[in-house]
């Protein structure tokens, strides 16, 4: 499975999966506004945005509607849905007021779209000013400029100030469909439990028969390309008999820094092809398990960049091979 490679941009990172693996990208947001990413041409485009503003003026109240101004990037941008509430701080009453704002633009034959549903009326000005920093690349296209990646583009730095940056990349292989792998990266810092400290609250609350069903693989700290991380792989035998796997390595990642996100790399084997179904015995061996997990765990890297006037907060420098502790 792991003869040949491709390699994956997920947000500030790459990462090497099978070259057979299906892959898909999820949960993509930046500064509180979920993205959103349609293949179709401009007049499909322009039908659909069209209906949308029509049903937000019928159903929910337009506050302000206008063309994006972004170069070369045709679209609209709609503020809508204003909600007026208040709330009181002991005799005091505080007024409080949002709205929804939706940005839609077009691109070459790809569409955006960056959606809140509670913000400020100056959120608008922000939406535009990320899509003015989104640059389209190809389906296997690694940028050499530094910035966030999604599914079809990247958001080049420098970006406008912004706290926030999700997505998920998940992975799953049609000969083994019980087996998928994730990995998502999160604004860091601010958990109260590391990998390791969970697992040992969750071992000290298990049952004595829960315990004898789980062998821990192994479990440590593991730096990966110079991240610092956590790794517990777990051997379950479930109540059915089946064997299945559990692998987790996280790294915590530092608080306000985009640089060091919080990322987690998850391994599920013995998954049921059935919603809801009863785990199934994984259809790879342990060995092959285990070799699929470094095989893909080790290449988790920053991605390499070109030299910009760009400044990132904190050193990104990679060092050294991804070693067990």
């Amino acid at each position: 499975m792991t003869e040949k490679m491709k390699t994956i941009c997920v947000g500030r990172f790459l990462v090497d999966v099978p070259s057979q693996a299906e892959v898909s990208l999820s949960r993509e947001m930046m500064d509180g506004f979920d993205i959103d990413t349609v293949e179709e041409d401009e007049a499909s485009f322009r039908k659909r945005v069209a209906a949308r503003e029509a049903e937000i003026t019928a159903q929910d109240g337009m506050v302000a509607a206008r063309d994006l101004q972004v170069p070369g990037m045709i679209g609209r941008l709609f503020i809508h849905g204003r909600t007026r509430s208040y709330s009181m701080e002991g005799s005091r009453r505080v007024d409080d007021e949002w709205v929804s704002v939706g940005a839609y633009a077009h691109l070459d034959g790809v569409s955006f779209s960056l959606s809140m549903q509670y913000a400020d009326v100056p959120d608008g000005r922000t939406a535009e000013a990320l899509l003015a920093r989104l640059r389209l690349r190809g389906e296997t296209e690694i940028p050499s400029v530094p910035g966030f990646c999604i599914g079809r583009a990247i958001f080049t730095d420098p970006l406008p100030p912004h706290k926030t940056e999700h997505i998920a990349m998940h992975v799953g292989f049609r000969d083994h469909p019980d087996v998928a792998l994730a990995l998502a990266s999160l604004p860091g810092g601010g958990r109260d439990r590391s990998l390791l400290g969970r697992f040992a609250d969750m071992d000290t609350e298990a049952s004595a028969d829960e315990l004898l069903r789980v062998t821990k693989l192994r479990i440590g700290k593991r730096r990966i390309n110079g991240i610092n991380g956590e790794e517990v792989l777990e051997r379950i035998r479930e109540q059915n008999f089946a064997s299945t796997y559990g692998f987790t390595w996280e790294t915590q990642g530092a608080r306000g820094d985009l640089l060091h996100p919080f990322l987690s790399l998850e391994l599920q084997g013995g998954i049921s092809p059935r919603p809801g179904g009863k785990p199934v015995e994984t259809s790879l061996h342990e060995d092959a398990v285990l070799a699929l997990w470094d095989r893909i765990s080790s290449t988790i890297r920053p991605r390499p960049v070109t030299p910009t006037n760009y400044h990132p907060p904190l050193d990104m420098s990679i060092a050294g091979n991804p070693d067990h502790a």
